[in-house]
């Protein structure tokens, strides 16, 4: 469930969106929380309430939350991403540092896109890296947010080297 433009506060008050996932949720069930990209204004007290809330009613339900910071967005200064690429929203607030906080606060797994997309994007630099979010050459718009095709399986290998390495119940279901 989720919807675009969703900040983590929009996404708990939605009726279609959270309590409509916390329907489905049966036990054992693996509930990744990913947000950021929509919390520039949000505060570190709310945005560690939000995940908070999401994580006890998750919990309440039988379900396992898991939580996922958010992958990088594509803006450089020379060869490094930018804080705001990095999630630090316009009010100061490290997002993936709160979200890191908070897993390690309620016991729950955190993968830490933010740290895997870094190194992948800085790696590719800021030319080739391209070819991991929409281009208007292939996908008709330019978007240093959204990934590609190739962008969002290179994104999706990383959530599964980390499911993978932290041993998560979810990665006996893997091939």
């Amino acid at each position: 469930y989720a919807d675009s433009g969703e900040s983590s506060g929009s996404f708990l008050s939605n009726s279609a969106l959270f309590p409509a996932l916390l329907a489905k949720v049966r036990a054992n069930d693996a509930v990744f929380i990913q947000f950021g990209h929509n919390d520039k204004q949000t505060s570190a007290s709310a945005f560690r309430s939000n995940l908070t809330s999401m994580i006890t009613r998750v919990r309440a339900k039988g379900g396992v939350p898991v939580l996922a910071t958010p992958p990088d967005r594509r803006l450089f200064n020379g060869n490094r991403l930018t804080p705001t690429a990095l999630h630090i929203n316009g009010v100061g607030v490290n997002l993936p540092a709160e979200m890191r906080a908070v897993g390690a606060a309620q016991n729950v797994p955190v993968i830490d896109l933010t740290a895997r997309s870094k190194s992948l994007v800085e790696s590719l630099g800021p030319f080739a890296s391209a070819q991991l979010y929409l281009r208007s050459s292939v996908d008709g718009v330019t978007d240093n947010t959204h990934f590609s095709q190739y962008g969002a399986t290179r994104i999706g290998d990383l959530v599964l080297q980390s499911i993978r390495e932290q041993r998560l119940p979810l990665a006996a279901y893997l091939r």
